[in-house]
């Protein structure tokens, strides 16, 4: 069963991609995003098979996030997604530099999020 954290600092969209996520069989872990450095620590500490990430978060910005997970040799593998209300197209150029996996327009449907998910956990 793979294991996907989700970083985003809106409860609701944590709780509904748990549940859309958990519906097609996955393993969810929820890290809220109280600094970049804990939730660093919590990805260190967690044996994952992918991110999901907010792109707008006032403690833990999701582009510093993506750079910290390429920069460290334990995460510099781990496939990330980002999920986000805002195009930020010099953001998700500067993301897709990193290795981004994926871009996940909100508001996002259930079958979307787990059909992107899916197609990144098979590349």
């Amino acid at each position: 069963m793979p294991r996907i954290a989700i970083v985003d600092d809106s409860r609701l969209v944590r709780t509904f991609a748990t549940a859309a996520l958990r519906a097609h069989g996955h393993e969810v872990v929820v890290i809220e995003p109280t600094s970049l450095f804990d939730v660093l620590k919590v990805l260190r500490e967690t044996p994952l098979d992918l991110l999901l990430v907010d792109l707008l978060m006032p403690d833990c910005p999701g582009e510093s996030l993506v750079r910290a997970c390429r920069e460290d040799s334990a995460l510099r593998e781990l496939p990330i997604l980002v999920m986000s209300a805002h195009r930020d197209d010099i953001s998700l150029q500067r993301m897709q530099q990193l290795g981004l996996s994926g871009y996940l327009l909100k508001p996002v449907e259930a079958s979307a999020l787990a059909a992107k998910v899916a197609a990144t956990l098979a590349e």
